[in-house]
């Protein structure tokens, strides 16, 4: 009996391009699924802040020039 074939890697290539092999998409920040409930609270409120700090930083900057 014929020895069976172990590996071949023809035509792969091919259909691999077919529809482009394409960048994996970043993202801004990663989602927070899976975190400790305690953290993503406080960071919520933490943001809340955050905001209203540069809002006044901003307003501050515009008084000022």
């Amino acid at each position: 009996m014929s020895k069976s074939k172990n590996h071949t890697n023809h035509n792969q290539s091919k259909k691999a391009h077919r529809n482009g092999i394409k960048k994996p998409q970043v993202h801004r920040s990663r989602s927070m699924k899976g975190v400790d409930p305690k953290f993503r609270r406080n960071a919520r409120y933490a943001l809340v802040g955050t905001i209203k700090a540069r809002v006044e930083q901003r307003a501050a900057a515009a008084a000022a020039a």
